[in-house]
């Protein structure tokens, strides 16, 4: 009886959430579910401009949201705009459920997650495949972000995604378990597919040994680079190969087409013998092999974006020439062309259907999709059909040269035994001859020998005289030579040292000189903020801090930095001019106006370029930034061992930054972001640790963080220009406190100090 009621609740249960998904467009989840498709109940916005952020797009007020009103997956073309979707989802168990959400598209360039519950932010991930792959919530090659609904609880999810490819943002909700058993079978599909195709590698490379056919070599070529573009367009080789180079992940999808044409041109090139087929042949050859030449260093040198259009568009008119060779060989009598012609052929087909649903001229289903795939699996085992029988033909032809050598063999084994029978009479009579002349020989050779033995000894007297004498005049060259080194030794060191002192100087200078350039001027800060000031003192001739300023007028916001690099001096400042320079990289050339996400690409550059896998390394940058929307009216902070000050309706707040420093090893870095509202006049403070540090004082100690915001609070009300000079005359006085043994700076100071009004 209890078995009834559950059919028939479940019978009247999920037609009404059904229904009411319709009508209100919310995906309700159950325990009933095992795994449900989100495309139906998504909204979507694409910002061609990439204007929007996510606090723009998640008020209620944004109206730029469209259903997308399908079952299949939401799907436009190559474009470098960002795609904003949001789903609304609720939990219609009386008990907490968890669920797995899963985009299963890895050629994402970047992919934001937002759980927003009760209007407040529950979860946020970036992630994608421009971004280190450890930083994913879950290590999957694809992108798998988990969540847990309380009973009854609503929730709305929002993603932003934005690729140089195919925009595409299947989502899909699973149970653990579930997701557990439907990616083990993949996995295996793909492990059996992969086994394959090494298999066929494995076998050609085995099958050269005895056939010297070098076409069997060349089999493997571009099987591997399709190999490698199928695993790269489902994230494997990101997870497994270059999980921390992003630049490679992303490299090898347009470079392995690259190589499958030049592979392909190769293997066309021995296993058909365009050479010898025609001059029509030969050249369409030469085309396909110039194709893959220029692709690869296209690859390489240009954009994602670029290269893979590039490659794309030219693997195409490559395929059907590849066919065109097929038909070419075949009338000209290669009976091994027909299975070139049906692998080609199958393969043409599944990339027309593969271009077609990539241009959204064909449905997106599992075949559509999965063309390409099917395509190479009837081309690679149909081409090695093709090698095989070609050894068979290979083997006829052998077994013929054998027989007609054998033959040759018989016949000319006659001939030789008649040759033999005369040579053997004429050798007999020309060894008789040999023998007077050999006993003539051996006599003349007596003579030489007793001769020779003469000579040899007149030698040898000769050679001891010369030798003792050779030894006196080496032995005096020596002394001269050592009297006059070590009388030219100190005229060239005195030079040397002269020279190298110099340049050492020169090139200090020089330094200061490019830094100097590369701090924004202070007319930038004048035009950027009414009341400001900026305490920059080196240690030494150039600095290891620096302080960089920007502004975005498309977003109407100004980026203020304060860093603080590793030691001081031309250390510090190399490290310095680096990071200015990837600064103006991620502002100014790509836009990012997140100070979390400015810190997390400074992270992935300045590893890049240091080496942050290794344990051992001491370089490091701390840095604070602040991010002033003007239009919204706020202030946003982020930083690495870095904090903010400021002083609001004379209060004083500190913000700390996260404990880390930019460029050493970091496991899971993990940046939050802090907003101040700028209700009224607001003074913000950002400093390195050089003014804090510095000894002095009567006892001898140092300035302290205490006295530093003691000082900020004090002098918080008076103008930017007063609060410097004030900054600097502590800090003079605090040095020389001691007349008699006045301490020396310590480090690098930096201060800045910025007013906004309200």
């Amino acid at each position: 009886m209890k078995l009834f009621f559950k059919f028939v609740m479940l019978g009247i249960l999920f037609p009404m959430l059904s229904f009411a998904a319709l009508q209100e467009d919310v995906l309700y989840l159950s325990e009933q579910q095992e795994s449900v498709n989100g495309a139906p109940f998504i909204y979507y916005y694409m910002d061609q401009l990439n204007e929007e952020d996510f606090e723009s797009v998640s008020v209620p007020s944004f109206s730029k949201f469209t259903p997308w009103n399908s079952n299949s997956n939401v799907n436009f073309e190559y474009g470098q705009g960002s795609l904003w979707a949001k789903v609304d989802i609720q939990n219609m168990d009386e008990e907490v459920s968890d669920w797995l959400i899963e985009v299963p598209y890895a050629p994402l360039d970047e992919i934001e997650f937002y759980l927003v519950k009760n209007k407040k932010l529950e979860n946020h991930f970036v992630t994608g495949d421009h971004v280190n792959f450890d930083v994913r919530p879950i290590e999957h090659h694809n992108y798998i972000f988990p969540i847990k609904l309380q009973a009854r609880e609503s929730a709305t999810i929002y993603f932003r995604v934005k690729t140089d490819g195919i925009v595409k943002l299947p989502v899909f909700f699973y149970k653990p378990w579930n997701y557990a058993e439907v990616n083990s079978k993949y996995e295996v599909t793909y492990g059996i597919i992969l086994g394959v195709l090494l298999m066929l590698c494995i076998l050609s490379v085995t099958t050269y040994l005895p056939t010297k056919d070098f076409s069997y070599l060349l089999y493997p070529l571009p099987l591997i680079a399709k190999i490698l573009f199928t695993f790269s367009l489902t994230g494997h080789t990101f997870q497994y190969l270059f999980p921390s180079f992003p630049k490679m992940a992303n490299m090898i999808t347009p470079l392995s087409i690259a190589l499958w044409m030049l592979g392909e041109s190769l293997f066309n090139l021995y296993f058909l013998k365009t050479r010898k087929l025609s001059k029509v042949a030969f050249g369409m050859n030469i085309v396909g092999f110039i194709f893959g030449i220029a692709t690869v260093f296209t690859s390489i040198f240009l954009s994602y974006y670029a290269a893979i259009k590039l490659v794309t568009t030219i693997s195409i008119p490559f395929s059907i020439m590849s066919l065109i060779l097929g038909f070419i060989a075949y009338s000209k009598g290669q009976r091994i062309a027909r299975y070139y012609i049906t692998a080609w052929s199958f393969y043409c087909i599944g990339l027309f259907v593969f271009v077609g649903f990539a241009t959204g001229k064909l449905p997106d289903n599992f075949f559509t999709e999965h063309a390409l795939d099917f395509g190479d699996l009837f081309l690679a085992p149909l081409l090695f059909l093709a090698l095989s029988k070609k050894y068979a033909v290979y083997r006829e032809q052998k077994n013929e040269a054998i027989k007609q050598m054998l033959e040759m063999e018989a016949k000319a084994k006659e001939e030789l035994e008649e040759k033999v029978v005369e040579r053997t009479a004429e050798l007999q009579e020309a060894t008789v001859e040999l023998e007077e002349r050999q006993e003539e020989l051996e006599t003349q050779a007596a003579q030489l020998l007793h001769k020779n033995e003469e000579i040899t000894s007149q030698a040898e007297e000769l050679k001891a005289v010369n030798d003792q004498m050779t030894e006196t005049n080496v032995e005096l060259e020596q002394i001269n030579e050592e009297i006059a080194a070590q009388r030219d030794m100190m005229d060239e060191k005195n030079k040397e040292l002269n020279i190298v002192t110099k340049n050492l100087q020169d090139s200090i200078n020089y330094a200061k000189r490019i830094q100097s350039n590369i701090l924004p001027p202070l007319e930038e800060f004048k035009r950027l903020f009414k009341d400001f000031f900026v305490m920059y003192q080196p240690k030494s001739t150039v600095s290891g801090d620096f302080y960089w300023v920007a502004e975005n007028k498309k977003e109407n916001k100004v980026v203020l930095v304060a860093a603080d690099c590793t030691g001081h001096g031309v250390p510090g400042a190399m490290m310095s001019v680096m990071g200015g320079g990837f600064l103006d990289k991620i502002v100014n050339l790509r836009g990012v106006t997140s100070p979390a996400r400015i810190i997390i690409e400074m992270q992935q550059n300045l590893t890049h370029v240091l080496g942050g896998d290794n344990k051992d390394s001491k370089d490091g940058m701390d840095l604070g930034i602040i991010v002033w929307d003007r239009k919204a009216k706020k202030v946003t902070f982020a930083g690495a061992h870095t904090p903010l000050v400021f002083v609001q309706n004379k209060k004083i707040y500190t913000v700390k930054g996260e404990r880390l420093s930019l460029g050493t090893e970091i496991n899971k870095m993990v940046m939050k972001e802090h907003s101040i509202a700028l209700n009224s006049s607001t003074s913000f403070y950002l400093f390195s640790d050089g003014y804090q540090d510095q000894f002095g004082g009567e006892n001898h100690r140092k300035i302290s963080s205490k006295k530093l915001k003691e000082m900020i609070l004090e002098l918080s009300e008076k103008p930017m220009i007063e609060q410097k000079e004030a900054f600097n005359v502590y800090f003079e006085n605090w040095k020389n406190a001691d007349s008699l043994q006045p301490e020396k700076q310590t480090d690098d100071v930096l201060l800045l100090g910025v007013k906004i009004e309200a």
